[in-house]
């Protein structure tokens, strides 16, 4: 983990869930803020609010730096670009082979898998190797391949806490289009926020993927685990996974949280 990596983790105010006492929303405002909740739990920022809670020119600097985006023109190019491509397809096969790795750790006697652990790690990764081919995964995905090997060792720790603090499994998620859609929710607040676009135009925005969600999962626990898929191996690191983790399941298992108080299936708008 880089130096501003350890900064913007430590600058973090994550410890806790982050409410608004003022603002209030309902209906599809409500479930699109609730869709930036992996997000914005990992950030400390509201879950019940379009606003952030965050400073103005903090929140202003962060978004250019990190999505080069500064006003209303360079907000609609990069919402666009994650409406219509942003990074599902390109992490496609990575996730495929990681679910490949766990196949295969799933399938070997638990006597056996604890000695491999313990002594030849990469047995799981030989065994997935029909899945495994890092030339083609770093064509695909852009990712050198030291990068790749690193994702793929690290993976089964975090999918064996999706599996039990998540209730979800690899074959669970086909799809990682959550990874582009909280992000885009996410944005979409900020922009409203900062001026860039309209409050009443906020959900046109943050919705923009809000139907391949409703297809994609049955339920927030599953969104959680497909962004934290995303967010690892966009750019894994032990400091990565832990603030992920610790901050979704929060948002499974604290009472206020929107998780457990704004319905997933309900139709947008009802």
């Amino acid at each position: 983990m880089g130096m501003m990596d350890a900064l913007s983790h430590s600058l973090m105010d994550n410890e806790k869930l982050h409410f608004d006492t003022a603002d209030v929303l309902a209906g599809e405002e409500q479930w699109l803020v609730t869709l930036s909740a992996p997000l914005s739990a990992f950030n400390g920022d509201y879950l019940n609010a379009v606003p952030t809670g965050k400073d103005d020119d903090v929140l202003r600097e962060g978004i250019a730096h990190v999505w080069s985006v500064h006003d209303r023109a360079s907000f609609e190019q990069t919402a666009r670009w994650l409406t219509e491509e942003g990074q599902r397809s390109a992490y496609r096969p990575l996730w495929k082979a990681i679910a490949a790795i766990d196949t295969a750790t799933q399938e070997t006697p638990a006597v056996l898998r604890m000695v491999m652990d313990a002594f030849f790690p990469s047995f799981f990764q030989i065994k997935a190797r029909k899945s495994l081919d890092y030339r083609e995964l770093a064509a695909q995905s852009g990712k050198p391949m030291a990068e790749l090997g690193q994702l793929m060792s690290g993976s089964q720790s975090w999918v064996d806490a999706l599996r039990k603090h998540f209730k979800v499994s690899p074959n669970q998620i086909s799809d990682l289009v959550a990874w582009d859609a909280v992000r885009l929710a996410s944005l979409s607040r900020w922009a409203v926020q900062l001026g860039y676009i309209e409050r009443a135009e906020f959900a046109g925005f943050a919705g923009g993927l809000a139907t391949q969600v409703r297809e994609a999962y049955t339920d927030w626990s599953q969104v959680s685990a497909a962004y934290i898929a995303g967010g690892l191996i966009w750019k894994y690191s032990d400091a990565r996974e832990e603030h992920l983790l610790r901050t979704n399941r929060m948002l499974l298992n604290e009472a206020r949280s929107p998780y457990r108080n704004v319905p997933f299936a309900g139709r947008i708008g009802s």
